[in-house]
C-alpha cells in the first residue's frame, strides 16, 4: 500500500495551517476565515488517507512533527482570536447604553433605575 497519499495530505494540511497561522498572528480574521474550506478539504483528505492505515517512513516524521506543532500553534491563535472578539463585543455592549445617553443603574437618590429598553442591534461578520 502506498504511503504517498498520506504524506501528501500531511504536507497539504501543513501548508494550509502555516497560512492560517500567519493570518491569525496578524489578526487577519477574514484572511483566516478564507482558508477554512482549504483546511476542511485538507483535513478530509488526510482522514481518508489514514483510513488505509499506512505505515509512514521515518522520512515523513518531520512532516508529522510539523503538523503537531502547527496544530498546537493554530489552537492557541484561534483561542486568542476568539478572546479578542469577545472583548470587542463586550466593549460594544458597554458602549451602547452610554451612546444612548443612559446613566448608571442608580438615580441621584440612590434608588435603582428601571432597565432601559435596549434597541435592537445586529452585528454581522463576513469573511
Amino acid at each position: 500500500m502506498s504511503v504517498l497519499p498520506a504524506i501528501a495530505a500531511v504536507a497539504e494540511l501543513n501548508r494550509v495551517l502555516r497560512a492560517e497561522n500567519a493570518a491569525l498572528s496578524a489578526m487577519d480574521i477574514p484572511g483566516a476565515n478564507g482558508l477554512l474550506a482549504q483546511k476542511l478539504a485538507a483535513t478530509d483528505t488526510l482522514t481518508e488517507a489514514l483510513k488505509l492505515r499506512p505505515i509512514l517512513p521515518d522520512s515523513a516524521r518531520r512532516e508529522v512533527e510539523a503538523l503537531q506543532n502547527l496544530t498546537a500553534e493554530n489552537k492557541a491563535l484561534l483561542e486568542r482570536a476568539m478572546l479578542a472578539q469577545r472583548r470587542v463585543l463586550a466593549c460594544i455592549a458597554r458602549a451602547v447604553p452610554r451612546a444612548l445617553g443612559q446613566a448608571g443603574n442608580y438615580t441621584a437618590g440612590g434608588k435603582t433605575r428601571p432597565p432601559a429598553q435596549m434597541p435592537a442591534i445586529t452585528l454581522l461578520s463576513q469573511a
